[in-house]
């Protein structure tokens, strides 16, 4: 993990821009002296355009670079964050080396690093250290824990971990919202926990009589908020471990999406299948839409998977027709799978945004009881880690992909309102 220095002040103003980014100051920088009028000649923090063109600068930077480089700042980079992965530590130093070099002819320096690797960190001077890691005796030492994008890293167990405070309010509506939206997880660890928080959020918002968001909500609603509230500070103990798996994936190994649905929330969570391990990529769970049948939903949880998918296909360079997706309802399955009747408007444009990103033979049946995605719909207080763990380790026996593509056909087909 690194970082830019001053990424904005980097790169110069055109002059004729100038003049939009004028401000007042005391004349020599002295609160005695009268304001006078300044320009900015660079990019500052807090004007809109400033992340867009500093990265692409930073990408201009690199463009004459090894491929390698080029692939490092074009992709790994968020703004002034980079953040990669890599087999072997010499792997690593070397990348980060020659990618300092070549921003450096630009006056760009790549600074802060950070790593789980004693080698990696030595490898460099103290001065291009994360400040935490300029201090410690790396023969003895643990390293210090690092955060990045939001995340807390345990360099030294090489696991993503928790942080939670959650301040004392009073019970009102802005408390309650605040205190879910306070919770950042990215990439879905969580999921099960905080889908409770938002369904409490909006059992609380119907049953509340008043409007303001300062005003106290009615005192039978607050027990159940201050059970889940409390409960938190348990998350403090999970840690998950950052890498995938413990082996090297290979072409082999498959990306095995679930998903399922509730009439409170659905969810959908994607997981590394390897002949050994299962590890947890990302997850996502959402309020359900009100007075929806649970079909429906199930094919709501159906399109969302696909959306995992096609992040995830992005961001790791995995093919879309490569995933195997899992659900638990027959229903879905038979849609995906007619050929000889037409549905009414809500099922027919859902099962049409599925089959146009994946192949009906990509989908799968799983049993309620391994279906991971399960855990999140039907919610998960942070005391009942063994009940959540599923969401995190995979389902309990790795699926069978083989199956005959007219297994699935329409259930009931005759007293389904939706054909």
């Amino acid at each position: 993990m690194c970082d830019v220095q001053q990424m904005f002040y980097c790169f110069k103003v055109n002059k004729e821009h100038r003049d939009l980014l004028r401000f007042f100051w005391h004349k020599d920088n002295n609160p005695k002296k009268e304001l006078i009028e300044y320009r900015m000649t660079v990019h500052v923090f807090g004007n809109s355009p400033s992340p867009a063109i500093a990265t692409y600068c930073l990408r201009k930077a690199v463009e004459t670079a090894d491929e390698d480089v080029r692939t490092f700042v074009n992709r790994d980079f968020y703004v002034d964050d980079a953040l990669t992965s890599h087999l072997k530590e010499e792997e690593a130093i070397d990348l980060i080396k020659r990618t300092q070099e070549t921003l450096s002819r630009s006056s760009i320096r790549l600074y802060k690093i950070a790593s789980n690797s004693r080698v990696v960190i030595s490898s460099f001077p103290v001065e291009d250290l994360a400040i935490d890691m300029t201090s410690f005796d790396i023969s003895t030492d643990e390293m210090p824990d690092q955060a990045s994008l939001g995340l807390k890293w345990n360099t030294n167990a090489d696991t993503f971990e928790f942080k939670i405070n959650i301040a004392e309010r009073p019970f009102t509506r802005r408390e309650v919202v605040a205190t879910v939206n306070s919770i950042f997880d990215p990439l879905g660890f969580l999921a099960p926990v905080t889908i409770e928080g938002k369904i409490l959020v909006r059992e609380i918002m119907n049953e509340a009589t008043s409007s303001d968001w300062d005003e106290p909500l009615p005192r039978h609603l607050e027990g159940k908020w201050e059970q889940w509230k409390n409960s938190l500070t348990s998350l403090n103990d999970i840690a998950i471990p950052r890498m995938y798996t413990m082996t090297n994936f290979t072409a082999e190994d498959a990306l095995h999406i679930y998903s399922d649905a509730s009439e409170k929330a659905i969810s959908a969570v994607c997981f590394v299948m390897t002949a050994t391990e299962t590890g947890f990529v990302l997850g996502k769970s959402r309020l359900a839409p009100a007075n929806t049948t649970i079909p429906r939903l199930e094919l709501c949880a159906a399109v969302l998977a696909t959306e995992v998918a096609e992040i995830i296909s992005e961001h790791l360079d995995y093919p879309m027709e490569r995933f195997i997706f899992h659900s638990d309802s027959r229903v879905v399955l038979g849609y995906l799978n007619n050929q000889s009747r037409r549905f009414y408007t809500y099922v027919a444009n859902r099962v049409q945004i599925i089959l146009k990103r994946t192949n009906v033979h990509q989908w799968n049946y799983v049993h309620t009881s391994n279906n991971p995605a399960d855990l999140a719909t039907r919610c998960a207080t942070p005391a009942k880690k063994s009940d959540a763990s599923m969401w995190i380790r995979g389902p309990k026996t790795l699926p069978n992909e083989t199956r005959s593509p007219d297994t699935f056909t329409l259930v009931d087909e005759g007293k389904d309102s939706e054909i």
